[in-house]
């Protein structure tokens, strides 16, 4: 019987053997499902910095306190620290984004261009809840992921956030908050594992390449 074929009990003991070979399948998943790179690390390389969490005010983001997973809203740092200390492997991954004038900020002259700029980290957002799926069927049932951008714009596409306004969310499964909005420094996490961003910013004929990064902690 193929490992496909059985079902796993959540929680149950997992053996470093097997642990292994589901975070390699998770990464080939992660490169299926679209991703431009991925790569497992270590928990502990994940800085939670509360200047982070503070670009989203200052300046202010245009979509904070539009949506529970955005701050002020989005879970306390504190909260957060103490809860990913308790993971000791994740897949992170990226997705690179194309064309990059379509996609920067500020970019387009109707309201469906500029909706469309907001909505670059569909395909990662999608990737972080497939992969998160996928783990807690093989029992990692405190597996928990994180996109980036505001569900509000690649789940919603810009309408108003029916959680804050009724307490129903339209994807209670798929929406939850950026790395940033609970205070991951993406940054300094992409320069431990080589990859590069940039700012989109004046001329973007000097800018090799665009991304947006999800993780996804599983044990």
């Amino acid at each position: 019987m193929s490992r496909q074929d059985v079902a796993r009990v959540l929680g149950g003991l997992i053996s470093e053997e097997t642990l292994r070979a589901d975070l390699a399948l998770y990464h080939k998943l992660a490169l299926d499902w679209g991703a431009s790179a991925a790569a497992i690390i270590p928990a502990s390389d994940v800085t939670i910095d509360e200047r982070v969490r503070l670009k989203c005010i200052v300046p202010r983001c245009l979509r904070a306190g539009e949506s529970p997973n955005c701050p002020p809203y989005a879970p306390e740092l504190d909260l957060v620290r103490r809860a990913l200390e308790r993971f000791s492997w994740a897949i992170l991954f990226k997705c690179d984004v194309e064309p990059l004038e379509m996609y920067a900020p500020g970019r387009g002259t109707t309201q469906a261009e500029k909706r469309r700029t907001l909505a670059f980290h569909e395909k990662s957002g999608e990737i972080v809840y497939k992969l998160e799926r996928h783990a807690y069927k093989d029992g990692y049932y405190l597996a928990m992921g994180f996109g980036g951008g505001s569900c509000k714009d690649y789940l919603c596409q810009g309408l108003i956030c029916q959680y804050l306004d009724s307490g129903r969310c339209r994807f209670p499964h798929r929406a939850r908050p950026a790395m940033e909005a609970v205070g991951i420094d993406v940054i300094a996490l992409l320069n431990k594992v080589e990859w590069n961003a940039y700012a989109l910013l004046d001329d973007l004929s000097t800018i090799p390449c665009a991304v947006t990064v999800g993780i996804v902690f599983i044990s």
